[in-house]
């Protein structure tokens, strides 16, 4: 019986450093690196204020994702009008999936969704289906696009 039970929590110990290590959390150097190598769209550099948010992990279907809100704020354009964007990045691993452009950082995260502070009728959750990310939704009576 004592060996059944020592079996037991190293099998659960197994699956424990299975599942984390799927979803280790990524430094912001590692998490640029992964972005400038892999197609991200976004500004990682020059006169822009970037930051990063690690807003949690999802689980679409059997994979689990890490969550980044990514925020860039030009400084300083001389003479030009000051421009702010706000993504949704998404890793799998150390692969970059893709990203939302949104208007407004989500106010909750869930093993599957995003939910906005947006009213349910105009659209207030990005959630998983049955082929991971949704190629498109609508926050706010407003569709955003995955893109990458």
């Amino acid at each position: 019986m004592l060996q059944r039970t020592h079996l037991m929590r190293v099998l659960l110990l197994m699956i424990l450093l299975t599942v984390t290590s799927g979803a280790q959390k990524l430094d912001t150097k590692a998490l640029r690196d992964i972005l400038s190598k892999q197609g991200f769209t976004g500004q990682l550099h020059g006169n822009v204020k970037v930051t990063f948010t690690r807003l949690g992990a999802m689980k679409c279907n059997a994979t689990m994702l890490q969550v980044f809100y990514y925020t860039g704020e030009e400084t300083n354009p001389p003479g030009r009008a000051i421009h702010f964007s706000q993504r949704l990045i998404f890793i799998e691993n150390s692969n970059y999936l893709g990203q939302y452009v949104i208007a407004d950082r989500p106010s909750l995260i869930k093993s599957d969704l995003l939910r906005f502070p947006y009213s349910e009728e105009d659209g207030n959750a990005i959630q998983c289906d049955q082929d991971g990310l949704p190629k498109s939704a609508i926050l706010d009576g407003e569709s955003i696009v995955l893109f990458r």
